[in-house]
C-alpha cells in the first residue's frame, strides 16, 4: 500500500514537473484563459484542495496536446482521430479523479463549451 502511495506522488511530481516545463509554449493569451477556465471548472464542480492541482495537471497536459495538434500538418480526418483519442485519455483520466456527480457536471460543461466553440465557427463563415 505505502509503495502504491509513493508511485502515485513520483508519478503527479513527473506530470506536474513535464507540464510546468511545457506551459512556457503556451502564450501569455493562452495561459490566462487556461487559468480562467480552471477558476470556472473549481467553481462549479466544487473540488476539493487534493483534487484541485490533480485536476489542473491533466488539464494543462492535455491543453499543450489539444495545442500541438492544432498546429500539426496531418490531414483533417487525422487530426479528427487525433482529437478524440485525445478527448478520450483526458476523460478517462477525469473519471478516475472526480465523483460521478462531478464528472456528471464536468460533461456538462465540456458539451457547452462546444456548442460554444461551434456557434463561434459558424459566426466567422
Amino acid at each position: 500500500m505505502k509503495l502504491l502511495k509513493n508511485s502515485i506522488v513520483v508519478v503527479l511530481l513527473l506530470i506536474s514537473t513535464i507540464a510546468f516545463a511545457q506551459e512556457r509554449k503556451l502564450t501569455e493569451e493562452q495561459q490566462t484563459q487556461l487559468k480562467e477556465q480552471l477558476e470556472q471548472y473549481y467553481e462549479k464542480l466544487d473540488l476539493s484542495e487534493e483534487q484541485k492541482p490533480i485536476f489542473e495537471d491533466i488539464t494543462k497536459k492535455y491543453v499543450l496536446q489539444m495545442k500541438a495538434l492544432k498546429t500539426s500538418t496531418k490531414g483533417r480526418f487525422a487530426k479528427y482521430r487525433e482529437y478524440k483519442s485525445i478527448v478520450g485519455s483526458k476523460n478517462k483520466e477525469m473519471k478516475t479523479l472526480l465523483s460521478a456527480e462531478q464528472y456528471k457536471v464536468y460533461k456538462n460543461t465540456q458539451k457547452e463549451i462546444q456548442k460554444k466553440m461551434k456557434e463561434r465557427r459558424e459566426n466567422r463563415n
